[in-house]
């Protein structure tokens, strides 16, 4: 059963979370599909890669390596390092390795001249998490994506040229909508579990036909300015209205009632550590009731103005910039919010039939090269279909560091898509589509 506030928040919700149907493709399935269950994770502005002069991006080096949280939470042998990737960078990278981080497909860039009138002014490509999602087009839940906030601009030079939302969402449900990320962790608990105070299912129903008769109110509306609409107007208005549908859509399963474990939130700890792990027991228990089967998971946007932890005197951004052993500590934190999750996972016997992947949109955030990127990958085998628990090169050991020489992510997610099932030929676009080689991560 679900309650009034539920519905009332739920559709709250939708608003941030834009999710427009349009062209949607049904993926094709294999026989026996190896894995179920899919998490995007990442962090912006980079971290520090081995080379010649330290080896931060592993287990061991300064301060211990970034990696040291996965080790000490005994999940090594879950994990995988990749070396020689390169993000997207047809525009500034902190932009397009964070739009493009899930499709491997550059991102639309314009003029300073009336952005708004131009189509391409915010396009990507439908991403990862979304293919997969497509795999359970009956789950209660398409998706969910959580963060930890959203920059709302930037600056001029840059806000007129490429969307402000490239630096907030790695998922797009096609190549026009972005998917915004729930910040709060009681707004998720309130979009997965709903509150306490229950009205039958009865009640529940004749609530949501209410709110559909002030949704047809908004569209016939809308169907009356349509004309004189920009098209990127038109593009927000009907991504809103396809949100408030699958929401609603949501809902009225959710009337079905299902008794799922609600998790107590985090109470110790500073707010950004505390909010990531409530919202990682919530996206955990969501996917043991199997109420989603997709989700994504940024512990910080693309650029990274911010402090996310008190125990780093420094922001993230500015320390990718000029302090490399500051943002080795802000690494291990985040890597270590990434190795609670693995542990959840694990715990809740969901790893097995999951890919759980980390990485960022740069490497040397000083001179903000796209070449090796940080890059995890983990899980835990069914029949032996993944190398685990090693370091996998995408290009030779001495080349990762040359952009021109450095594998596209399009060939690792081509490849994890076999392990759902999705038969793809390819993926990814123009410089940044996949080559037809085995990324390495398969046996």
């Amino acid at each position: 059963m679900i309650s009034r506030r539920t519905l009332l928040k739920g559709l709250g919700v939708c608003i941030a979370l834009p999710t427009l149907e349009s062209s949607l493709e049904r993926a094709a399935h294999a026989a026996a599909p190896l894995k179920k269950r899919f998490i995007g994770c990442f962090f912006g502005s980079g971290a520090p890669m081995p080379d010649g002069n330290n080896g931060d991006w592993g287990y061991s080096g300064q301060l211990g390596g970034a990696l040291k949280p996965i080790a000490d939470a005994g999940l090594k042998g879950n994990v995988s390092v990749l070396r020689g990737y390169r993000a997207v960078a047809n525009f500034d990278v902190h932009w397009a390795g964070t739009a493009a981080f899930l499709s491997s497909s550059p991102v639309g860039t314009t003029s300073a001249s009336n952005p708004s009138a131009d189509p391409n002014y915010q396009k990507c490509a439908k991403t990862l998490d979304q293919y997969i999602a497509d795999t359970a087009p009956n789950a209660r839940i398409r998706s969910l994506h959580v963060g930890y906030n959203q920059v709302p601009n930037w600056d001029a030079a840059h806000d007129k040229t490429g969307s402000i939302n490239y630096v907030n969402s790695i998922a797009w449900r096609d190549d026009t909508t972005p998917i915004s990320n729930i910040l709060s962790p009681m707004q998720l608990y309130t979009r997965v579990f709903g509150s306490g105070d229950n009205v039958s299912n009865q009640q529940a129903a004749y609530l949501i036909k209410r709110r559909q008769s002030i949704l047809d109110g908004v569209l016939d509306q809308y169907k009356r300015h349509k004309a004189r609409l920009a098209a990127s107007d038109k593009q927000r208005l009907e991504a809103y209205a396809a949100s408030i549908r699958e929401v609603e859509g949501e809902l009225a399963n959710a009337a079905l009632a299902t008794n799922c474990q609600k998790p107590p939130a985090e109470t110790a700890g500073e707010s950004y550590v505390r909010n990531f792990r409530t919202m990682h027991k919530i996206i955990v228990a969501a996917m043991q009731c199997d109420l989603t089967r997709a989700a994504t998971i940024m512990y910080n946007d693309g650029i990274g103005p911010n402090q996310p932890t008190s125990t780093v005197a420094g922001e993230q951004h500015d320390s990718a910039h000029n302090n490399w052993s500051r943002l080795i500590r802000i690494n291990q934190i985040q890597v270590g919010l990434w190795a609670d999750l693995l542990t959840r996972m694990k715990a809740a016997g969901l790893l097995s039939e999951t890919v759980v992947l980390l990485g960022s949109n740069m490497s040397d955030g000083r001179s903000h090269s796209p070449a090796n990127i940080p890059l995890l990958v983990a899980s835990e085998n069914v029949s032996g279909e993944l190398k685990l628990g090693q370091e996998i090169y995408g290009v030779d050991a001495a080349k990762v560091s040359d952009k021109n020489q450095c594998r596209n992510l399009a060939d690792l997610h081509l490849d994890l898509l076999k392990l759902y099932g999705v038969q793809k030929t390819k993926f990814g676009a123009g410089a940044y589509a996949s080559s037809g080689k085995a990324s390495g991560i398969l046996t």
